[in-house]
């Protein structure tokens, strides 16, 4: 009998795989070990679950086991935990968690799509009742269920990242006063600080109160709730704490069997999803991808490249040409009534990274701040724009934008222009579509281009 194909995880980059392998080839066997009860989920929902937007988490749930067991023919096996993986056997080691029995499963194929955890800092206090970390499903349960049975009036989030920032806005709008506390001298700190200043007004405007630069030494009971030590700073008051200081991948399976990792411990693939070891694939957040701009392996986790790298691994497996030639790290967050979005590299990416020039010297960079739309048409926006390119020929090699309209769909411009290594020139002469409830007849980032193109051409820009 023919081995199946094994994948290790259940979610975005291990059921994209599964379902693909079983489109193109329905006879196969594919076996799905995932430890938690769920598979195939919106993690980016959550925090809108939590604040009530969306009233279920049912709707969360893309797939069910049963649903991929019976209408997709896939073997789910949910609380089932690989231990060990035996590349030279090509076996699976494992442990039945509803049973303790422990099973070894032979693959003809395996891809490893075990995600990533939240980062727990070592901060004592952490496993106090209502302190929380929110990763997965099962995560968002139980700070729901906590909510549902603990009036929440002050609430503290640490870290301010994209989890973070969406945490605040969810307990803002359950009724919690809410403090955000960072330790890098401004929250969002992959964007450029210009960026973020529009964030950071419209936060105090709702009555977030942010402590930027600010250490957290512990969390403690005190008074019937928590309280959260800071460094030199007064402690905060909270009745539910939440930890969102980032993720590592759970790359440990991989380590274990031989496997090659590099930046973050994430496994090393190549752009066909292939491991270092024969006949073993991996896809999602546990894995590195090539930047399309910084030509190098970046540990950037995000949905989309799970995806798109469980489809890819999901073909390769099969046999088929495939490959995912690289990321951008293209992300958008809202934040209450503003949108704040980055893809490719920021100007201190940039200047920091030693490609274009020891100090930057070939970084460019332009900021405009114009109406999303004609600015007569009501309810037009500011729209901040940022570009950051290469001086010696106007490359584009990053954007960000920050506004409440029209930002999520040009970012997108700009990941193409960035992928297509299109120049600030061509950026200025691109075809977009024009009407006035849209955008003015210069999109604002054609006029961004043209601010930025003084310092490639030489000359005044023409807006």
């Amino acid at each position: 009998m023919t081995a199946p194909f094994v994948i290790i995880g259940g979610d975005a980059a291990g059921m994209s795989a599964a379902a693909k392998i079983k489109r193109e080839r329905p006879e196969s066997h594919v076996i799905v070990y995932e430890r938690s009860p769920h598979i195939s989920y919106s993690a980016c929902g959550m925090p809108y679950w939590i604040a009530g937007i969306v009233d279920s988490d049912r709707k969360l749930i893309v797939m069910t086991p049963e649903i991929a067991r019976k209408r997709r023919g896939i073997d789910v096996r949910i609380h089932h935990e690989v231990t060990a993986i035996d590349p030279a056997a090509k076996t699976v080691h494992g442990t039945d968690l509803a049973t303790g029995a422990t099973f070894t499963q032979e693959y003809a194929k395996l891809l490893i799509a075990t995600g990533a955890r939240a980062v727990r800092p070592p901060i004592p206090g952490l496993d106090l009742p209502g302190v929380f970390t929110l990763r997965s499903l099962t995560d968002a349960q139980a700070i729901h269920a906590y909510m549902a049975t603990h009036p929440v009036r002050q609430a503290v989030v640490i870290g301010g990242g994209y989890v973070g920032v969406e945490m605040v806005e969810a307990l803002h709008d359950r009724g919690a006063a809410v403090h955000l506390v960072e330790l890098q001298p401004q929250i969002m700190p992959n964007f450029d600080p210009e960026m973020v200043e529009p964030i950071v007004e419209h936060l105090l405007e709702k009555g977030v109160t942010l402590h930027t630069g600010a250490a957290v030494t512990a969390i403690t009971a005190r008074d019937g709730g928590l309280a959260v030590e800071l460094q030199d700073r007064a402690p905060l008051d909270a009745d539910l704490v939440i930890v969102a200081v980032g993720v590592r991948p759970n790359s440990e399976l991989a380590v274990a069997a031989g496997l090659a990792t590099t930046v973050a411990g994430a496994i090393r693939v190549d752009t066909a999803m292939r491991t270092s070891a024969p006949d073993i694939y991996a896809a999602g957040d546990c894995v590195a991808h090539p930047h399309l701009v910084l030509e190098e392996l970046v540990y950037i986790p995000l949905a989309t490249s799970a995806n798109k790298g469980g489809r890819v691994a999901g073909e390769v497996m099969l046999g088929e040409p495939s490959r995912l030639p690289g990321i951008l790290g293209t992300a958008v967050v809202k934040v209450f009534d503003y949108t704040l979005a980055t893809t490719g590299l920021t100007e201190t990416a940039a200047r920091t990274s030693g490609r274009w020039g020891k100090q930057g010297d070939w970084v460019g960079s332009a900021v405009i701040e114009n109406p999303d739309k004609v600015g007569y048409w009501p309810g037009a926006e500011t729209l901040k724009v940022k570009l950051v390119f290469d001086k010696r020929d106007g490359r584009v090699l990053g954007g960000q934008l920050a506004g409440k309209a029209g930002v999520n769909k040009r970012i997108d411009i700009i990941a193409t222009a960035i992928t297509a290594r299109m120049t600030l020139g061509d950026i200025a002469l691109l075809d977009l579509s024009y009407a006035p409830p849209y955008s003015p007849t210069y999109d604002p980032i054609q006029i961004c281009a043209n601010v930025g193109q003084r310092d490639v051409l030489g000359e005044p820009a023409s807006v």
